[in-house]
């Protein structure tokens, strides 16, 4: 082979292979954009707790699917130009960031509870709501407890069993509560029942689901007292996997956008104004 040739030879390498490779693995030259990729899909796939929880998710008289979740996420989607497509199939909320995780939702959105373990897992949105963690104790078990000593001092060491929603972010809160034995409920119905009927010492979740349990059920507060703690938060937040930062990107220009200053009594005291609020908002900027 003479030097000309060898020349042209390994400049047909230097060019070709190259090429045939990119064609081979397309996401050497073609980064994937989760964003891009919804538009196209013209759908939007959110992982919703399949326990409907009013005031944020909830099926209304009609059967349609609302609450300031739904319309939150569907206001999103409006901007993108896309439908949603909710996946209710999640038995518990860690069900959720697992669907996440394993690329199986776009995102999910369900009053979902940042956690450290969660953290690690799946990215989150900032938090678009800030909650307290609350408990509802049973007022016999609690009057036993106290033999003359404050109140408070009681309640920061709380004995007998303390009731949370199973595989949810309350199963590691209640580490808190070291002198308690945690037991875990398919529904937090029934776990506030067993509270009220004297089975566990106290039920415990966010503010916002102890408030609505007294606003509907007012008749609890003579068996319940509510106890919110104040230096415990739990924010609430939007998650998406970890590979997915152009999405969070934009979702956190989304959330800031609105400027919402959502809290718990705002949501259950004038929930009409506040979903009115959000939708005004939205149209403003599609």
């Amino acid at each position: 082979m003479n030097k000309t040739i060898r020349i042209f030879a390994y400049l047909f390498i230097f060019f070709t292979i190259p090429s045939v490779l990119a064609n081979d693995q397309p996401y050497l030259n073609k980064p994937v954009n989760e964003i891009q990729a919804i538009v196209d899909r013209g759908k939007l796939i959110v992982a919703m707790y399949s326990q409907d929880t009013p005031p944020f998710y909830y099926r209304d008289k009609n059967n349609i699917l609302t609450g300031v979740d739904v319309v939150l996420i569907k206001g999103f989607a409006d901007l993108l130009g896309v439908t949603v497509e909710f996946d209710r199939s999640a038995k518990f909320l860690d069900d959720v960031v697992d669907k996440v995780e394993k690329h199986e939702v776009d995102l999910a959105v369900c009053k979902l509870s940042m956690t450290f373990d969660r953290v690690k897992r799946v990215l989150f949105s900032e938090p678009y709501i800030n909650l307290h963690q609350s408990l509802l104790i049973n007022r016999l078990e609690l009057a036993k407890q106290l033999q003359g000593r404050p109140q408070e001092t009681v309640i920061q060491n709380l004995t007998g069993k303390i009731g949370v929603v199973a595989k949810s972010s309350y199963t590691g809160f209640a580490a808190h509560f070291s002198g308690m034995e945690m037991v875990e409920y398919p529904s937090w119905d029934q776990a506030v029942n067993d509270a009220r009927t004297g089975k566990i010492t106290a039920a415990f979740r966010d503010e916002a689901e102890v408030k609505m349990i007294l606003r509907d059920r007012p008749d609890m507060a003579l068996s319940l007292l509510s106890v919110m703690l104040k230096d415990a938060d739990d924010t609430k937040a939007i998650a998406m996997s970890l590979d997915h930062r152009n999405l969070q990107d934009l979702m956190n220009f989304y959330l800031k956008s609105l400027n919402m200053e959502l809290t718990a009594d705002k949501i259950i005291n004038n929930y009409d104004k506040v979903i009115k609020n959000i939708e005004n908002k939205i149209k403003q900027r599609i």
